[in-house]
Formats: C-alpha cells, sequence, structure tokens
C-alpha cells in the first residue's frame, strides 16, 4: 500500500518538474526567443546596439553582425543599410555568397548594417559616419512600406513618442525648396510626449505582471505563455491606437505642427504606413511633407557616393507592392470613416518616382518574387521568410552585376 503511493508520489513529483524543464529545454531549441540587447544613443547616428551588452552578436560598431576589421583585407566592401529587413539577418550573407560566385573568387564583402525602424536618414548617417571606414565600392540601401513614415520626423515621433523638434535620429527636410539636414538631438530624453494614461497602470495585475516578469522574464515556456494569453486578447492590429493618438494629439496641439497634422484625424482614419497607398494629392500634408523627406534623403546619398567614390543604388522591398492579408483587413477597417481609397501600385510609384527625379539607380524586387510574392513571407508579415531573403540577395546580385558603374568600380578596384 504504502510503495504504491510513494510510487504514485513519485511518479507525480516527476512529471511536475520534468515536464516543464522538457518543455523549456523544447522552447530554448526550437523559438526565436533572444536575450534583449541593450542600445545606446549616439550623437552623429542616433541609436545603435551597444556592443557590451551582448558581445557575441553585436560587433563593436553597434550593428548585429560579425565583428569587422577597417583595415583587413583587400575584398572590395558593400555596404548593405537598412531597417529590421537588415539588422541580424541573413540578407547580407546570402547577397555576399551569390557576388562572389559570379566573379569567381571571394572578392566581395557585405557588410550590413542595420537597426530596426530607421528611415533613409538614419542610413545615411550610418554610412557618412561609420561605413565610409570601409571605403564601399556601393551602398545598397533596402526600402520597405515603413520607410516614408520612418523618413518622417513628426510620424517617427509618433511612433518613438518623441517630441519632432528633438529627434532621436537624423532626418533631412524640405524648406522653402531647399534639402535641410537636422540632426539627433542628445538631449530628446528631456523631451518626450507624455505616456498615454491607464487605469491599468497601478492595479493589483500590474504589481503582479511585475513580479512574475522579474522572476520568470527569462524562462521560454513563460514568454510562450505570455504570447499565448496576448493573442487570444483583445490586442490586435488596433492594440496601439490609444497610444498613437495620445502622442497624435500632443503634437497637434503645438501650433508649429497644427497645420501640417490637418487633413488626418488619427485614429479615424489610416495610420502612418497605409496612408503612402491612397493616391498623392488625397494625402495630408504631413504624408506629403514626409516625400519631401524622402527625396532629400536621396539626393543626400547621390552627393555623398560622388563625394566618398562609391555607387549607391536602392533596393525596393516587393512589400511596397504586396499587403498581406492582415494588413489589407487593417487598411478596409480604417478607410470606412473617411472613404479613402487603395491603390495597389502607389506605394511603389511613389518612391520610383522619386527615385527617378533624383537619378537615383534602383531595383524593383517585386519584378523577380513571381506570382505569389507571399510565400516568401513570414505569415501576415511584411518581412520575408529564409526563401525571401535568399531571392531578394539573388535579384540585388542580377541587378549589380548588370550595372556598368558597378563592374567599372570592381574592375578598378582590381586593376590596382
Amino acid at each position: 500500500m504504502w510503495k504504491r503511493i510513494l510510487v504514485v508520489l513519485f511518479l507525480f513529483v516527476f512529471c511536475v518538474l520534468f515536464v516543464p524543464l522538457a518543455f523549456e529545454l523544447y522552447l530554448h531549441l526550437t523559438s526565436n526567443y533572444e536575450d534583449p540587447i541593450g542600445y545606446v544613443f549616439h550623437a552623429k547616428v542616433g541609436f545603435l546596439y551597444d556592443h557590451k551588452t551582448c558581445p557575441d552578436k553585436v560587433n563593436s560598431f553597434g550593428f548585429v553582425d560579425k565583428p569587422r576589421d577597417v583595415s583587413g583585407n583587400k575584398k572590395k566592401k558593400i555596404l548593405l543599410v537598412g531597417d529590421s529587413f537588415v539588422s541580424g539577418t541573413s540578407l547580407a550573407r546570402h547577397l555576399e555568397d551569390d557576388l562572389n560566385k559570379s566573379v569567381h573568387g571571394e572578392q566581395v564583402e557585405v557588410i550590413p548594417m542595420g537597426f530596426p525602424g530607421i528611415g533613409l536618414g538614419n542610413m545615411y548617417a550610418f554610412v557618412k559616419e561609420i561605413g565610409s571606414q570601409f571605403h564601399p565600392v556601393a551602398v545598397v540601401a533596402v526600402f520597405n512600406s515603413s520607410t516614408f513614415a520612418n523618413d518622417s520626423r513628426v510620424l517617427e515621433a509618433i511612433k518613438l513618442r518623441g517630441h519632432p523638434d528633438h529627434p532621436m535620429g537624423l532626418f533631412f527636410e524640405e524648406r522653402n525648396g531647399e534639402c535641410v539636414q537636422i540632426s539627433a538631438d542628445s538631449n530628446f530624453k528631456e523631451y518626450v510626449l507624455k505616456e498615454s494614461p491607464s487605469e491599468n497602470r497601478h492595479t493589483l495585475y500590474t504589481v503582479l505582471e511585475s513580479g512574475l516578469e522579474k522572476i520568470f522574464g527569462r524562462f521560454y515556456a513563460y514568454n510562450w505563455l505570455k504570447d499565448i494569453v496576448a493573442q487570444g486578447g483583445d490586442k490586435n492590429f488596433l492594440g496601439m491606437d490609444r497610444e498613437f493618438s495620445y502622442r497624435y494629439y500632443q503634437i497637434k496641439s503645438m501650433p508649429a505642427y497644427a497645420g501640417l497634422l490637418a487633413g488626418w484625424s488619427f485614429p479615424d482614419d489610416l495610420d502612418m504606413n497605409s496612408m503612402f497607398w491612397v493616391a498623392t494629392e488625397t494625402m495630408p500634408p504631413v504624408f506629403k511633407s514626409a516625400l519631401s523627406a524622402t527625396k532629400c534623403a536621396l539626393l543626400a546619398f547621390n552627393q555623398l557616393a560622388e563625394a566618398r567614390d562609391f555607387k549607391f543604388f536602392l533596393a525596393i522591398s516587393d512589400d511596397c507592392s504586396v499587403r498581406n492579408n492582415l494588413l489589407q483587413q487593417e487598411f478596409r477597417f480604417r478607410s470606412k470613416p473617411t472613404g479613402r481609397v487603395f491603390l495597389a501600385k502607389e506605394y511603389k510609384n511613389k518612391i520610383v518616382l522619386l527615385a527617378k527625379e533624383t537619378r537615383t539607380h534602383f531595383i524593383d524586387l517585386n519584378d523577380s518574387f513571381g506570382d505569389d510574392p507571399l510565400r516568401l513571407h513570414k505569415y501576415n508579415d511584411i518581412h520575408w521568410n529564409e526563401n525571401g531573403f535568399r531571392q531578394a540577395a539573388a535579384s540585388v546580385s542580377s541587378f549589380l552585376l548588370e550595372q556598368p558603374d558597378f563592374i567599372e568600380k570592381i574592375s578598378s578596384e582590381n586593376a590596382q
């Protein structure tokens, strides 16, 4: 009798201890959860990752990449700049492999310089302040369906809760027909916008949640369970509306920006990214100014390329032409109050027009992604899956090798 009780008790304790540990190990081996990487602010370039917090993933330049030596090999250097399409992804590695296969030897080194959520202004800063040390022969900037909004000092302030007069990164703007550069403000923390009031902010629930985070925050199983709970709640694509609208109204109350935000009644209107899919003439002023900012950034990139003797290319992601099901649903929901009309190719057409106006060499990746480009994306996500990164790299590689300026640059380097 007692033996049976002890056996049952042992099995119960074993299951209670072993099953969670086994599940934790399984998630550790198969999930994408990672320890957060710290980041630091630099006056000339904005935010970079902190090498000290994760030296095995972040190099000394502040990018999720392997160590790089500016005085190292004699390979031709190509800088790949962008946001989350570049940072910590396999795009640079695939592009390097494809180029080296085509030029018969390991002659090319592709160096990724990316940070999530940045626009062309910060990409420009990365190249000018950091990338120039590598004396690149070419720079490829990845432009996606978030970049227009990320190029706007005002829209970026809404996204990040910053003050538009004290930006966290570098921006370009058109003023009185001329392009001006606006540098990051080292004192931006003193001017951040107010946080939206929350009825749950000081409740017992948040105290318990904070305690659970401190105790279990580093466990994979805890994060998995937290995601499941979040998915079952009401935090869908409208989850940030409360916070964004609170920031929007703070900026709109500033006399300098009231006119710029006229005609946009967020959250009862399209969001920062979706508005660029409607006809330009129907967009509110702040979105038209974002287009001007992008144009100025492209002009600055071309001027820097001429001054530093490299070739500049723009890779336009296919998500500027394709909207997944979730984003289509979001557009339909948000456009109801205003009757705004979605134009399938409008986002891409806008950046193509700006590239042509600034004489920027560009590749439209949508042309090579086939009839079903969503198969190359993560589910309901603008980001590519691994096959998407391979396809994008192959397309960029083929494009570069068809450019006489690029071939000439490689040939001239080899002749030295």
